[in-house]
């Protein structure tokens, strides 16, 4: 389907939607069929409002998938990709894909693969028109876009030593890989590497870094200059293995915690608001951690949370969608979700908030997946918003 035949006009936002709330409660209002063999396995998911467009690296169906994210229905999906791949009968996320998804320039979606490789998706056509290798050995993961310089950074998490590489997305040729062993300005990442993001106010990628050094209790943002190619500084984070990265106001970011630490009945488990021209952390949030993707909405000034390993000071994995108010980083409150929903994306739009729930395998226990069987994009919204605000949700 061409992208003219779905593409919904943007929506102003009406007053008190965009006005932050310190009592922010997420309601579950929806849940979208993916079709094909259902949604298993799966990976990052990305929200372009100007396109009214929500996009999920889909390894079940081996796929891009597409949803109108006004209405919240399911589009189409473009194939290609190496899907849910296993060595010796074991799952390996490492050359499995679709991995990492984002929209470039609002007209191709640019999607990482298992085999080390980026492909380009266009949307107008909804057809693969170039595959970019990185030269890894593993999967090409998370990514994000320097829409000033045309730059993305894309991150191969799974090679040792981990490594960005930098493409131009006008001429999709590799201008630079930067390797995070520990020589130059890179620090020593030993834990891989995982979201990017890039900040229009500093022209600056942020880079989470689950692990620097031998400690698995200090991680690190790195930060890269798209102008020389070169990370420029490490902030180092105690306590916190990030993970999910996204970029609020003032200067801020959230980082999603990966990791808990501790043992029962004293585990940590936390997410951490830092101060990106400084590095300092200016607040932790003890009420929700475990995150992989995060996301900042900016109608609502929110955080979300896709905290599927979060857990109680005694140690029990409680999932949920953790919300945090973004103006004074206060908590607002958690919703379960599943041990699958690692994966989150917002619609500043719409208010709507994707996350993917995979389908509960013969013999595991996830009391509170909405959708056992099939698996689906389960949709929430603020409890503060308006049912005007979602008419085509609410009249499903």
């Amino acid at each position: 389907m061409h992208a003219a035949a779905w593409i919904l006009p943007v929506l102003a936002i009406a007053g008190p939607v965009g006005q932050a709330r310190a009592d922010e409660h997420m309601v579950l209002v929806d849940t979208i069929d993916v079709g094909g063999k259902g949604l298993g396995a799966f990976d990052i998911s990305f929200v372009d409002p100007k396109l009214n467009l929500y996009v999920l690296a889909d390894r079940t169906n081996a796929s891009v998938d597409l949803f109108n994210a006004q209405d919240a229905t399911f589009i189409g999906r473009i194939g290609g990709f190496k899907g849910v791949v296993s060595t010796n009968g074991v799952v390996n996320n490492n050359l499995s894909g679709p991995d990492g998804v984002t929209v470039v320039g609002n007209s191709e979606i640019w999607a990482g693969d298992g085999d080390s490789t980026v492909k380009v998706i266009d949307i107008a056509t909804n057809n693969i028109v170039d595959t970019i290798p990185t030269g890894g050995s593993f999967r090409c993961d998370e990514m994000a876009w320097d829409s000033t310089d045309h730059i993305l950074a894309v991150a191969n998490n799974a090679d040792t030593p981990p490594f960005v590489t930098l493409i131009n997305t006008d001429t999709r040729t590799i201008v630079q890989k930067i390797v995070f062993d520990g020589t130059g300005t890179t620090p020593n990442a030993t834990n891989g590497l995982e979201q990017p993001q890039w900040s229009a106010q500093t022209g600056l990628f942020y880079v989470s870094v689950p692990q620097v050094g031998s400690d698995p209790a200090q991680g690190g943002l790195s930060v890269i200059d798209p102008s020389t190619s070169s990370v420029v500084a490490t902030y180092l984070v105690q306590q916190c293995g990030p993970a999910g990265l996204t970029l609020g106001p003032n200067h801020q970011a959230l980082l999603g915690c990966a990791a808990a630490f501790g043992t029962s009945p004293n585990v940590l488990t936390q997410s951490v608001v830092m101060d990106i021209t400084t590095g300092t952390v200016v607040a932790t949030i003890p009420q929700v951690g475990g995150s992989d993707e995060v996301w900042y909405d900016s109608a609502t000034r929110h955080y979300y949370l896709g905290a599927r390993s979060n857990q109680t000071s005694s140690g029990v994995v409680t999932p949920v969608l953790g919300t945090i108010d973004a103006i004074g980083n206060v908590f607002d409150g958690n919703v379960p979700t599943s041990t699958s929903a690692h994966s989150v994306a917002v619609d500043k739009v719409s208010h709507h908030v994707f996350v993917p729930i995979g389908f509960v395998a013969a013999g595991a226990s996830d009391p509170t997946n909405p959708c056992p069987t099939k698996g689906c994009i389960a949709v929430y919204l603020p409890s503060s918003v308006d049912a005007d605000d979602a008419p085509r949700v609410a009249s499903k």
